[in-house]
């Protein structure tokens, strides 16, 4: 079935195109019946063929578009971007908008933050229920548009804050404060890395990972409820009057 706006739009054409034929017929029997002339009826037939052979051309891009649409959605129906379970963003989105977060960062002179909050648990059921909770508390922790929790290729779960600075270091603090919280009642160990870049040329998704790799392996050294985050130094190539920190 054709979504309402486009049954509506071809209703009117067939509707239009209706009434013409019909002004066309009226107007070639007037003349044919008064025999004044026969160039006007000759030529009311050439404009309804032509009106017909147009209106055919329509149908066939009509069932063209329709048949677009049909693979558009089920194109759609099949593109999944958040998870199921903890309604995060999957490995694939998240990346996809980072990507286009960098370039936006660059665009407006706004630093960028991204955090991975890492889950360790012997059972995986266990694991997979804390990471459910996890979601759950990152998803309410954030509130501006643009901010966007995710899904690492490892389960992990990822917090990616566009327009950020080195304040996120609090937010950072607070998370792990509330996921140690959450977990202390089972066998899970979390820990948080997270970094803050500021807009230079050179920031690209790739830096921004490396930079988040280096902070996951410190803080992987450290005890479950520990935080290792870094804020790249604002120089003058990044200042921007309009953004205060």
């Amino acid at each position: 079935m054709e979504p309402p706006f486009q049954e509506d739009g071809w209703r009117g054409l067939d509707a239009l195109m209706l009434a013409a034929a019909v002004v066309i017929l009226a107007l070639t029997g007037l003349a044919f019946i008064q025999l004044t002339t026969l160039w006007i009826p000759v030529l009311g037939l050439v404009a309804l063929v032509l009106l017909g052979l147009g209106y055919a051309r329509l149908l066939s891009q009509r069932r063209c578009l329709h048949a677009r649409l049909r693979e558009l959605e089920h194109s759609l129906i099949g593109q999944h971007v958040t998870d199921t379970e903890t309604g995060a963003a999957l490995p694939g989105w998240f990346s996809r908008v980072l990507e286009t977060e960098c370039r936006r960062a660059v665009r407006e002179f706004t630093p960028i933050t991204l955090m991975q909050l890492e889950i360790q648990c012997g059972d995986p059921a266990v694991k997979a229920a804390s990471r459910v909770r996890l979601a759950s508390m990152l998803t309410d922790e954030i509130s501006r548009p643009g901010d966007l929790v995710g899904l690492s290729e490892q389960g992990d779960l990822q917090l990616l804050l566009p327009s950020t600075n080195e304040n996120a270091e609090a937010l950072a603090k607070r998370c792990i404060e509330h996921a140690a919280k959450l977990t202390g009642a089972d066998e899970v160990e979390v820990r948080l890395a997270g970094c803050t870049l500021q807009p230079k040329s050179d920031l690209t998704p790739e830096k921004v990972n490396h930079q988040l790799s280096l902070r996951l392996e410190e803080v992987r050294a450290k005890s479950s409820g520990s935080v290792s985050y870094r804020a790249e130094p604002t120089s003058v190539e990044t200042l921007n009057s309009a953004y205060s920190l």
